[in-house]
C-alpha cells in the first residue's frame, strides 16, 4: 500500500506541479532515485528537454488558459457546458468537504484538477480509508483521466509529457483492474465539443 500511495503522490504531483518549480524537481529527483526503469526512465526524458520546452509543454498542457487540448480539470470533461467550476466541480468538493479536506492551492482553479485528485488519492491511501479513495477513483476520477490523459499523450511536445500520460494512465488502469473497480458510466461531454 505505501509503494501505491507514493507513486499516486509522485505522479499527481508531477502533473499538477511545473517541473522546474522546487517541488517538480523533487518529484523528478524521487523518480531518479527509485528502484524501477519506468521511473527512471521519465526523469531522465525531463532532463533531456530543455527546461523551457518542458515548462512550455507543462504550460499548454496542465496549467494554461483558453484553447487547451486536454484540460487536467474533471469538470472540462464531466458538465455539460464544459465550464470550469461547474456541477461535477461542486459534486467533488463535497466530496471532499465529507472527507474533512478542503483544497486551497492560492490559485483561483478548480480542485477538480487530475494532479491534485491523485495527490488526494494518496492521502486516503495513506490513512487507510480505501472505500473513499476508491469513491475517488469511480465517481470523479476514472470518468474523465483516459480520455484526458490519451488526450495528452496525442498532444504534448515532449518526449517527458507524452510518457507522463501514458505510465499514468497505464497504472490507474491497473490499479482499478486489481481493486476490481467499476467506474461510473459518466458521460463525457469534451469528447463532442
Amino acid at each position: 500500500m505505501h509503494y501505491e500511495s507514493t507513486l499516486f503522490r509522485l505522479l499527481g504531483g508531477l502533473l499538477f506541479y511545473s517541473p522546474s518549480s522546487n517541488n517538480g524537481s523533487t518529484i523528478l529527483q524521487a523518480f531518479a532515485e527509485q528502484d524501477d526503469d519506468l521511473l527512471k526512465n521519465i526523469a531522465a526524458l525531463a532532463h533531456a528537454v530543455n527546461s523551457d520546452e518542458l515548462e512550455s509543454d507543462h504550460f499548454h498542457l496542465l496549467q494554461g488558459s483558453g484553447d487547451m487540448p486536454c484540460p487536467p480539470w474533471g469538470s472540462a470533461y464531466l458538465d455539460k457546458e464544459n465550464a470550469l467550476f461547474g456541477s461535477s466541480t461542486l459534486q467533488y468538493r463535497e466530496f471532499t468537504r465529507q472527507q474533512g479536506f478542503a483544497c486551497d492551492t492560492g490559485m483561483r482553479e478548480p480542485e477538480d484538477h487530475i494532479g491534485l485528485m491523485l495527490m488526494l488519492v494518496s492521502i486516503l491511501l495513506e490513512q487507510d480509508n480505501k472505500a473513499a479513495a476508491h469513491e475517488l477513483f469511480t465517481q470523479h476520477l476514472m470518468p474523465f483521466a483516459p480520455f484526458m490523459l490519451e488526450s495528452m499523450q496525442q498532444h504534448a511536445k515532449t518526449d517527458f509529457y507524452q510518457q507522463l500520460a501514458a505510465y499514468t494512465l497505464a497504472w490507474l488502469t491497473i490499479y482499478c483492474e486489481e481493486q476490481q473497480l467499476e467506474i461510473v458510466n459518466r458521460h463525457n461531454y469534451w469528447q463532442e465539443a
